[in-house]
């Protein structure tokens, strides 16, 4: 390790920002909107954020996995629905040079960052719908997947932030905002 004046009590515990990618996922159910909200659940790993309401999101864990392919996997394995559409879908086509590569830009809902304290995250948060079925929890680090009235979670958003998880907080300020 190259010397940083930082002895290993003072070395930060992540040396580069964690990529996420995240859903906001939405119905309209008797002429209702609603979003599909579960509790976050990892007392083990993250004992801070656990209990709290979040939407479906997940690590961009693997090298090359094309964003919207992270999306819907992620989808899948949280709450076992599978992605249908993605509202505002902005992205350019696959550009290759000639050097045995593959680009292309796309453009979130929004993007979060998290700057002091939890993990050094940073994601991409689109707005989704689903297949019409019934979401399970498929996932051991979240529980109780549900349905709720937009307007429930941004009663909660207003009068209760801390209930929501802290890094989603500004997709949700976005998300009301619009409404």
């Amino acid at each position: 390790m190259a010397k940083t004046g930082l002895d290993s009590k003072t070395i930060p515990k992540y040396s580069m920002a964690i990529p996420y990618v995240g859903a906001i996922i939405e119905r309209e159910n008797n002429g209702t909107t609603e979003v599909l909200i579960q509790t976050r659940w990892k007392p083990d790993n993250d004992p801070i954020y656990s209990g709290t309401l979040e939407f479906p999101a997940g690590t961009l864990d693997k090298p090359y996995e094309n964003i919207f392919d992270a999306l819907a996997r992620e989808i899948n394995e949280e709450c076992g629905l599978k992605l249908k559409r993605i509202k505002q879908d902005s992205k350019t086509q696959i550009i290759h040079s000639n050097k045995d590569d593959a680009v292309f830009g796309f453009r979130p809902f929004c993007c979060t960052q998290q700057l002091k304290n939890g993990k050094p995250w940073i994601g991409f948060v689109f707005i989704c719908e689903v297949e019409n079925e019934p979401p399970k929890t498929h996932s051991n680090e979240s529980k109780d997947v549900k349905w709720v009235p937009i307007n429930e979670i941004k009663a909660i958003f207003k009068e209760s932030p801390e209930k929501l998880f802290t890094l989603q907080l500004p997709a949700w300020k976005y998300y009301f905002e619009g409404r």
